[in-house]
């Protein structure tokens, strides 16, 4: 149900850090006080429960049928949802995980047992929402998780407009030791997670590679290794269609007209068989063609 998450829309949950977008929507779960926000007092709460617009789902929480079920369970726990699962909850780009990631406020005990599926992250200033804000989210990555995971998530922020590019800089500075060294390996103009996971293992080996490259002709392309070798990493999502892989072989055939060589790379071979594709990229690095200026055919 939509109607009570759009007619309020929160600025930045939790109050704005520079940089940030206005217009988050809140979609739940909600605390009396945080449905009192938005006009909904203890009658009308009895009224929509009764109509099965608001449900009960822990002491003290409601939650309408388009409140992220992540958020739902976070609460339950006593929790509140955070870190990867609340990033892709704003629309992040997030490397695949199984568990469910939240945050546990300050004094707060973890269930006992602890579920298996559950990341439970402490923080130590209290989270009200049921989601974490995003500013605080993908700062809960870059602090919790290694450092390419926290540039794919830190990019597609910034990417899709959510953080600014400064502000994005001062999370990065903010990690400690390895921060200053994911300053030097983040990029803005990352379009996706796959680009990323490439674009720092480049990086990481001290190969020369360029993002959104442009080439005449062709425009830009995901990653330009060297002076000659494009790379760009396809997903099922914008490659299957019969025109758009009609589209991509008119530009395969333009760049090697110019004397490029292009690699296609799909998101299994980044993300499933990520080593094996690893040990083929050293191979091809080895030839050291990539170092060749381009020769038109």
């Amino acid at each position: 149900m939509a109607w009570l998450s759009t007619r309020c829309k929160m600025r930045c949950f939790g109050g704005c850090a520079p940089g940030t977008v206005v217009g988050m929507i809140d979609k739940g779960p909600y605390t009396k006080n945080q449905l009192a926000e938005r006009g909904v007092d203890e009658k009308e709460l009895r009224r929509l429960m009764s109509l099965g617009r608001l449900r009960r789902v822990a002491r003290g929480w409601y939650a309408e049928s388009g409140s992220p079920k992540g958020a739902v369970r976070a609460v339950q726990m006593g929790c509140r949802l955070g870190c990867l699962s609340a990033c892709a909850e704003y629309g992040l780009w997030v490397p695949p995980h199984r568990e469910l990631h939240v945050v546990t406020n300050p004094g707060v005990r973890l269930p006992n047992p602890r579920p298996t599926d559950v990341q439970f992250h402490r923080i130590s200033v209290p989270c009200v929402r049921a989601v974490s804000s995003l500013e605080d989210s993908v700062a809960q990555v870059l602090h919790r998780h290694d450092e390419e995971t926290g540039l794919v998530v830190l990019e597609s922020a910034v990417n899709r407009g959510l953080l600014g590019e400064h502000y994005a800089r001062y999370l990065l500075k903010s990690v400690p030791m390895r921060g200053l060294r994911s300053e030097q390996h983040f990029s803005p103009l990352a379009q996706s997670g796959s680009e990323t996971r490439l674009r720092l293992f480049f990086q990481r080996k001290q190969v020369p590679v360029e993002p959104q490259a442009v080439i005449s002709g062709v425009g830009h392309v995901d990653l330009l290794v060297g002076k000659s070798w494009i790379i760009e990493a396809d997903s099922q999502q914008f490659h299957s269609s019969y025109r758009q892989v009609a589209t991509d072989c008119e530009r395969d055939m333009a760049v090697q007209r110019q004397g490029y060589s292009r690699v296609r790379l799909s998101y299994e071979q980044i993300w499933v068989s990520w080593q094996h594709t690893q040990e083929w990229l050293k191979t091809l690095l080895r030839t050291r063609r990539h170092l060749s200026r381009p020769v038109a055919i």
